[in-house]
């Protein structure tokens, strides 16, 4: 009688400790699925002594494979990714038979993914026929790089119903899109994407960003604006900050400087945040462009006490561009020439030089070499090969005659 009581007692610890268990990974994957990542991880962190019991102390149970399962699975959701795999191995080397086993696999090639194991990730997902494996198979390539074969594998399953309320998916989709230049598609998802009311701004965010930076690249600058203008805030916050400084900027690039002008100074008179400094360097930009060197530098000034790295080598060449104005050492000039192209790639400025040279300098080989100068840039580097032959018709040496001709043509 003793020996029976014992034997039930057993068995009702055996099937308690597989049920505190189950109901602590199936809370834990739930949390995670929902994005509760913090409380997801309190439970996963409890998994380990609940599955160390049933594999312990019932190594004969037919529920063992489910504890190694779940053991797994909790490590590689923790991030403790050598763990994980002793465990997935030991999985489909003690029960090759299990009813987990393609679970498990789909599930190692997830932790392959997310312990940036992306080679590996690629030719293990690959096996497998399961949807989630190829949805990791397609985020696999995307962080490889390879966005077309990404693109291909979501061409094949975006339809499916297991991603069609799928927020990871419809971002890895909008930024596949992105990649690929497939830029009408990207917008439609991503306004599909921020009208969902409880998605993170910072998704937002990133989304609209990556948007509008997609068209600046194709110098579509009213759709880069549209793309920045959906980006939520309220008055004087860090966002209305970061929205209207990146406005300014595609202004900027748009050749709309005044806009840009009258962004930049109502930013550069906030007072709440660190970041109003970089209004000042990119108001010093704007002066610099105008030639009102004064008032560049002012700005300049201002950006640096804030801590803006790039306005101190600005703030260098305006003082070079001033001190140019009255410099007759042409040779002296020459060299400034080559410092603004050559180490601060800014043909432009390189440009400027050279024609003062031109027009100034008594030396007809300095001249002559800076023509030359000029014409590498015009031809090679700004492909404006109208002003280049200008430049070309008036070389007066054979050898540099030659040397540019094969610019030119």
């Amino acid at each position: 009688m003793i020996i029976l009581i014992s034997f039930w007692a057993n068995v009702k610890a055996y099937f308690n400790n597989y049920y505190n268990l189950k109901k602590t990974f199936n809370l834990a994957e739930k949390l995670y699925n929902q994005g509760n990542i913090n409380s997801a991880m309190e439970n996963y962190r409890k998994i380990e002594e609940k599955a160390s019991k049933i594999i312990k102390l019932h190594n004969n149970s037919k529920f063992v494979d489910d504890a190694l399962y779940m053991l797994a699975v909790s490590y590689s959701r923790l991030g403790e990714f050598t763990k994980a795999e002793q465990k997935f191995r030991e999985l489909w080397t003690l029960f090759p038979s299990s009813k987990l086993i393609n679970k498990a696999k789909v599930e190692y090639g997830i932790m392959l993914f997310n312990s940036n194991s992306l080679d590996e990730a690629v030719i293990f997902l690959s096996e497998i026929n399961d949807k989630r494996a190829k949805f990791y198979l397609m985020k696999s390539y995307y962080k490889l790089g390879n966005y077309q074969k990404s693109l291909e594998i979501a061409n094949k399953i975006k339809n499916d119903n297991l991603f069609a309320n799928n927020l990871d998916f419809k971002i890895s989709l909008a930024n596949i899109y992105l990649k690929t230049n497939n830029l009408n598609f990207a917008e439609n998802i991503i306004e599909e994407i921020t009208k969902i009311s409880n998605i993170n701004d910072t998704i937002k965010i990133n989304l609209l960003v990556n948007l509008s930076d997609a068209y600046l690249e194709i110098q579509n600058f009213e759709s880069a604006l549209k793309a920045i203008n959906k980006i939520s805030y309220k008055d004087s916050t860090s966002s209305e900050f970061f929205v209207k400084l990146k406005i300014s900027k595609i202004l900027l690039m748009k050749g709309d400087t005044n806009k840009a002008l009258e962004i930049l100074e109502y930013l550069s008179n906030l007072a709440y945040d660190s970041t109003k400094f970089l209004s000042y360097y990119y108001l010093g930009n704007i002066y610099e462009n105008k030639e009102e060197f004064d008032k560049a530098l002012d700005f300049y000034e201002k950006a640096i006490s804030g801590g803006v790295k790039l306005a101190q080598s600005r703030k260098e060449i305006i003082m070079k561009l001033k001190s140019m104005k009255d410099e007759k050492n042409y040779k002296k000039l020459y060299r400034l020439a080559e410092t603004f192209y050559l180490d601060l790639n800014k043909p432009d400025l390189a440009l400027n030089v050279l024609e003062k040279i031109i027009n100034e300098s008594n030396d007809e080989k300095l001249k002559n070499k800076a023509m030359l100068f000029s014409i590498y840039i015009y031809s090679k580097v700004l492909n404006d090969k109208q002003k280049a032959y200008e430049l070309y018709k008036n070389l007066n040496e054979s050898w540099l005659i030659n040397i540019a001709r094969k610019w030119i043509e």
